[in-house]
C-alpha cells in the first residue's frame, strides 16, 4: 500500500511539473508573437549614399551625373573638366527621410566620343564602388555599362 501511494504521489508531482512547463511555453509563445521587437519599432531609414566611381571606359568622361530617377534636373556634373580613364571620383548623395525608402537614382555618363549611358536607373542609397565600363563590355556584363566592384 505504501508503494501505491508513493507511485501516485510521484506521478502527481511529475504531472504538475509537466503542466507547469507547458504553461510556461504557451505563455512565452504568446508573448513572442504579440510583442513587437524593438528593432521593428526603430527601423532606420538610409538617407545618404557614397559612391566611388572609377572610369574604366578607355576614354575621358566629359559628363557624369547621379540624380533621382525620373527627375529633369540632373544636378552637378561630377566630371566637369574631364575624368580621365583610370581616374575615380567620390560622390555623396542624400534624400529627405520621407522620400528615402525606395529612393532610386540614375547614373548617367558621356564619354569624349559622344557615347551616353543612362541605363542604370535603380541605384539605391548605399555605399558602393562602381566601375564605368567600355562600350564593348556588354558581352560579359549582360549589356550594362556599370559594374559593382569591391
Amino acid at each position: 500500500m505504501y508503494t501505491k501511494a508513493f507511485k501516485a504521489a510521484t506521478a502527481a508531482i511529475l504531472m504538475m511539473g509537466l503542466a507547469g512547463c507547458a504553461t510556461k511555453n504557451t505563455t512565452a509563445e504568446a508573448t513572442a508573437t504579440t510583442t513587437p521587437s524593438a528593432s521593428a519599432e526603430t527601423k532606420e531609414v538610409v538617407t545618404e549614399g557614397n559612391y566611388k566611381i572609377t572610369n574604366n571606359t578607355g576614354e575621358t568622361i566629359t559628363d557624369l551625373y547621379i540624380y533621382e530617377t525620373g527627375s529633369d534636373d540632373k544636378g552637378t556634373n561630377y566630371a566637369d573638366g574631364g575624368l580621365a580613364d583610370g581616374e575615380s571620383v567620390t560622390i555623396h548623395t542624400t534624400a529627405d527621410e520621407d522620400k528615402a525608402e525606395g529612393y532610386a537614382q540614375t547614373i548617367e555618363f558621356t564619354t569624349e566620343s559622344g557615347r551616353t549611358e543612362n541605363q542604370f536607373e535603380t541605384l539605391h542609397l548605399e555605399d558602393a564602388n562602381l566601375s564605368l565600363l567600355p562600350a564593348d563590355a556588354d558581352s560579359y556584363t549582360s549589356a550594362t555599362p556599370f559594374e559593382f566592384t569591391f
